[in-house]
């Protein structure tokens, strides 16, 4: 596996600089991930039961990494520990979305096990930092009504509430300083 390459400096929807946290590292994922990544799905049962009503389908891995090789401005990445060892994490994010200049964060989860050790908030950092130097204004994210636990850790990070979408779903966003 390695990092996701890139040059520093690059504008939006140029490839990102290494995204690097204190204790894990985002690999650029590939089909060859789908195993490492449909375990962190199966790995956070009670994500997709609250978000979807049962668990992860068998192909959900899969049908992800599908849809992000169709689309140029989206990246998922395996989030592994420096130390070596299987992804503890997914994230999916999309560039220049929903305008140039915007990232999304489309997911990022944990497994369980790994939840409230501190990994969302280094990865976030990490992605702040990356995405900053890369020219984008602002980190963007929806989080469904039925996910409070969700809503309070993107709160506790900075984010905060800029609009609404039917079904229930809040839009935050966190302006990113230019780095």
């Amino acid at each position: 596996m390695t990092p996701v390459h890139g040059t520093q400096g690059a504008g939006p929807g140029d490839e990102l600089a290494p995204l690097d946290g204190p204790r894990l590292r985002a690999v650029a994922a590939t089909r060859a991930h789908a195993a490492q990544i449909q375990s962190c799905f199966q790995g956070a049962p009670d994500y997709f039961v609250r978000t979807e009503g049962g668990p992860a389908g068998a192909d959900a891995a899969e049908r992800l990494l599908a849809e992000a090789e169709a689309d140029p401005e989206r990246r998922v990445y395996a989030l592994v520990p420096h130390t070596g060892g299987p992804a503890v994490g997914v994230l999916d994010l999309y560039l220049n979305h929903p305008e140039p200049g915007t990232a999304h964060v489309g997911l990022l989860l944990f497994r369980e096990a790994c939840q409230g050790l501190g990994y969302g908030k280094e990865t976030t950092a990490a992605l702040e930092h990356v995405l900053a130097r890369s020219g984008f204004r602002a980190l963007r994210l929806s989080v469904g009504d039925e996910n409070p636990g969700a809503r309070a850790f993107w709160e506790r990070l900075g984010f905060a509430e800029v609009g609404r979408l039917d079904r229930g779903i809040a839009v935050f966003e966190k302006p990113l300083e230019p780095a």
